[in-house]
């Protein structure tokens, strides 16, 4: 399970909404990672997102739907309606990096039996092969980017105000900015990774098991060498959402109450952006499955 968590922290906590089989339940019954937060007098519900999904993701649970309805403005990791995929793409995602004989050896052997899937990544940085090879297995399994709840609560947004947290090219810039062996094996991650696990991180949002969010992704890695990994891929960046949602709540400007939803992985464990609230900046944190939202 631990050989594709780089892989799985990669989908759960950046959009792949800039790059255009098993039994479920009814999406009302989902019960997806989801807290309201009330901080200086300021009230502020917050979502963990998947970046993939289907069609019967939707409608979400009532409790999600009615906070929806009346939020004064919808808050995203990124705003894709906005962001300038192709000049990202040109600037960050065209980065052709040194392969060294055992990653070209893997390659050549993967591409011998999927050689138009090759041929059509080969121009892209191994991160952007990564996140196109992820998206395509998904879809393999039935699960869209097209579906993804980013995607589908901002086309449901209507004229209310959408607010980013970090913006698209702090996330390509992010992902460019790791060493090329780091990005091949997010690759092979890709590659490797069994549909069952991948699976498993659809029921494990689906289900609202947060322990099992945070093992899939980020378990095993932090008693590895790959801490730095999480700590800038996740911790850091839930410092500064975390940040950057404290000050919005405290803006008399700011629409009330705020819809935030970001991926799952940034709302699970102790360094979440939920704990953050609670022990940094002393808000208070209500689990809205334990306890009705108002």
């Amino acid at each position: 399970m631990a050989t594709s968590q780089r892989w799985c922290l990669l989908l759960m906590v950046l959009l792949v909404g800039l790059f255009n089989s098993e039994d479920v339940r009814a999406a009302v019954t989902d019960k997806p990672p989801f807290y309201q937060i009330n901080y200086q007098g300021k009230t502020a519900y917050l979502l963990g997102s998947i970046h993939v999904g289907r069609e019967d993701f939707y409608p979400m649970a009532p409790q999600i739907e009615a906070v929806f309805a009346k939020a004064g403005a919808l808050v995203v990791e990124v705003d894709v309606t906005q962001a300038d995929a192709v000049n990202l793409i040109r600037r960050y995602g065209l980065t052709s990096l040194q392969q060294d004989e055992a990653t070209t050896q893997r390659m050549a052997s993967f591409c011998q039996a999927n050689e138009a899937t090759c041929s059509a990544l080969k121009p892209y940085a191994p991160w952007m092969q990564a996140m196109q090879l992820g998206v395509m297995r998904f879809d393999a399994l039935g699960y869209q980017a097209q579906w993804g709840v980013e995607q589908i609560l901002t086309q449901k947004n209507g004229q209310r105000p959408v607010i980013e947290l970090e913006s698209g090219e702090f996330q390509f810039e992010l992902m460019a900015s790791f060493d090329p062996q780091v990005q091949w094996e997010m690759v092979f991650e890709a590659i490797d990774a069994p549909d069952e696990e991948m699976l498993a991180l659809i029921t494990a949002w689906r289900t609202g098991d947060e322990t099992a969010i945070d093992q899939l992704m980020v378990g095993q890695m932090q008693q590895g060498d790959d801490t730095h990994l999480i700590d800038k891929m996740l911790w850091q960046r839930n410092q500064a959402m975390s940040r950057k949602i404290a000050d919005l709540m405290t803006q008399d400007t700011t629409p009330a109450p705020l819809f935030i939803v970001v991926g799952a992985g940034h709302v699970v464990g102790d360094k979440s952006i939920g704990a953050i609230m609670q022990q940094q900046f002393k808000a208070k944190l209500q689990n809205c499955w334990q306890q009705a939202c108002d």
